[in-house]
């Protein structure tokens, strides 16, 4: 089961967000490094702000790192 930087997540939220962190890898439109990026994100607790959620979707261009 994934870690969370805190105690404080129930584990109803715990279960849904592995659910749908597992959900984001099998899906073949979502590259891996995005899905990487976003459950890295929705991990961090703090409510993420829609434009930090769009960057985690959004891969760079091929040649450039993030």
């Amino acid at each position: 089961m994934a870690e969370y930087k805190s105690e404080s997540i129930s584990p109803t939220v715990t279960k849904v967000l592995d659910e749908y962190i597992s959900v984001l890898y099998a899906d073949e439109k979502i590259d891996n490094d995005a899905a990487d990026r976003l459950a890295a994100l929705l991990r961090n607790v703090k409510v993420p702000k829609f434009d930090d959620i769009d960057a985690a979707l959004l891969s760079p261009p091929k040649g450039d790192k993030p």
